[in-house]
């Protein structure tokens, strides 16, 4: 995919006037008079690309979720209800979908049953390469039945399809932008969300504009979506209090006591559906022996990383199922860490000499980086010598999927669907197994709790596998962070798990 031109203007662009409360170094531009129904968010990164198909970075949800719309919709608690479409499964294989009556993409393309096997097809077409390809499972054919019917076939069944199709998966584009735009779609995206794009300034300013044509309606509270790529926390925070940004994501657990004494500010929290964790490389020495992984983990107390890290937002996590997903989540998978003594034990079980060099990889920010001092200090304490290795964010990826490391952070944004959380990560050939670690009986359990439609069957499995995870401890799990957004006092909104804003009822009161 090329790179974005520094520059995009794709529509009229408004007025822009001095922030005069700010410094100048932290300044934003704020909107003109008259735009009263203008909602300026700050985000931490800027998009990649605007096109479900090829979105890969959490941060690029922000936009997606206003711009295009999922066949299904999943509320906060997880529960699925009707999107563009209605389901029901007529068998353990099949999954029937009737889309609405009157819809439209923004550049006037009809939403019919062809558009969304068109879509579908787009995932799956090897030729395409979409990352989107692995999410949708045994899928066998894309049935058109009807003008708004269609069916999704699938060879095997496969109990995550809903949750699935509530995310980027799900996301109807624009066949005819597609075939007309080419690579240009990934700037240029045409949807049928509640606002479509009207202009992109690359790392400055990208703006969402209300879309007339959206089968809900044109009551959702503003007129325009103004997102502003702000990586430093410090200047996302100042731009909030001075009122330049109504809403703002990823606050600093540091900063939260201070933003709730401020009368003109919401901060709001609610669990994750990720985790935040570490691979152990399970494929050499020394991790390639559980009881020298069951050693690290047993030195290490998360409650430590909870409190001085997190500042006593979140909670301390065992195992990769969220409390955000509370049919999934085992209370009895609970941290072992913070006993020294068993770690030397382990050790010695283990025959290695000691301490055993290790070294651990964080990307450079500074909370990672505190992490990993922590790790380095506890484990330093029960036979380990730590060395941790910095690297930079985006080379992170590379590095897991190479397995060059010893142990390394795995973090993960999470998915409703626990699937989401443990398929990937642990079956033996799972795309982010980058811990290395096989086990035959894990992954069918893994594939076991797909298969099945019954939620309380699925648990048990999934239950079954965490046990074997705590055994065999090819991962450190070390915290469940909450998701930590800031706005306005006066803004009404509803805050999700998976730290998206989903801003169709966002109000200012």
């Amino acid at each position: 995919m090329p790179e974005l031109p520094d520059r995009l203007t794709l529509g009229r662009r408004g007025l822009l006037a001095g922030a005069a409360a700010l410094p100048a170094a932290l300044a934003l531009p704020a909107r003109a008079q008259g735009a009263a129904r203008t909602l300026s968010i700050g985000v931490v990164s800027d998009p990649v690309t605007l096109d479900p198909a090829f979105s890969g970075s959490f941060f690029e949800n922000q936009v997606l979720y206003n711009l295009h719309e999922t066949l299904l919709v999943a509320a906060p608690d997880g529960s699925v209800s009707p999107g563009l479409a209605s389901v029901t499964q007529p068998d353990t294989q099949t999954y029937a979908f009737t889309l609405r009556e009157n819809l439209s993409f923004h550049d006037g393309t009809v939403l019919d049953a062809a558009a969304a096997k068109a879509n579908i097809d787009r995932y799956l077409d090897p030729a395409v390469g979409s990352i989107r390809r692995t999410e949708f499972g045994p899928l066998r054919e894309v049935a058109v039945t009807g003008p708004l019917t269609f069916e999704i076939r699938l060879s095997a069944p496969y109990a995550p399809l809903p949750l699935v199709l509530t995310n980027r998966a799900g996301m109807m584009v624009s066949p005819t932008a597609v075939r007309a735009l080419g690579a240009d779609f990934a700037a240029r995206a045409v949807g049928c969300g509640p606002w479509k794009l009207a202009s992109w300034t690359k790392n400055s300013e990208l703006v969402l504009e209300k879309f007339d044509g959206y089968w809900r309606g044109t009551a959702h509270g503003f007129d325009r979506l103004v997102y502003r790529p702000l990586p430093d926390e410090t200047v996302r925070l100042a731009n909030l209090r001075s009122n330049t940004l109504q809403l703002i994501d990823s606050v600093p657990p540091q900063a939260v006591a201070a933003l709730g004494r401020e009368a003109a500010l919401r901060v709001s929290q609610t669990p994750s559906l990720g985790f935040n964790a570490f691979a152990f490389n399970c494929t050499r020495a020394p991790f390639n022996d559980k009881r020298v992984r069951q050693a690290f983990a047993a030195a290490v107390d998360p409650a430590v990383i909870q409190r001085v890290v997190y500042f006593d937002t979140g909670r301390p996590a065992a195992g990769p199922l969220s409390p955000a997903v509370p049919w999934a989540f085992d209370s009895s998978v609970a941290p072992r860490g913070g006993k020294p003594e068993d770690a030397k034990a382990l050790l010695q079980q283990a025959g290695v000499a000691t301490p055993v060099p290790v070294a651990i990889t964080v990307t450079n920010s500074p909370a990672m980086v505190r992490i990993a001092q922590i790790l380095q200090a506890q484990a330093g304490a029960a036979g380990f010598k730590v060395e941790v290795r910095q690297i930079d964010a985006t080379s992170l990826i590379t590095v897991l999927r190479q397995r060059d490391f010893d142990l390394c952070m795995a973090p993960w944004s999470g998915r409703y669907d626990p699937d989401g959380n443990m398929f990937n990560y642990f079956t033996k050939d799972g795309p982010n197994n980058f811990a290395g670690f096989a086990d035959d009986g894990l992954t069918t359990l893994l594939q076991q709790a797909r298969a099945v439609a019954g939620q309380a069957e699925r648990a048990t499995l999934y239950k079954q596998a965490q046990q074997v995870l705590l055994e065999n401890c090819p991962m450190l799990f070390l915290h469940f962070d909450a998701i930590i957004q800031a706005s306005s006092a006066r803004l009404s909104w509803t805050q999700y798990p998976d730290a998206v804003f989903r801003l169709y009822d966002a109000k200012l009161g």
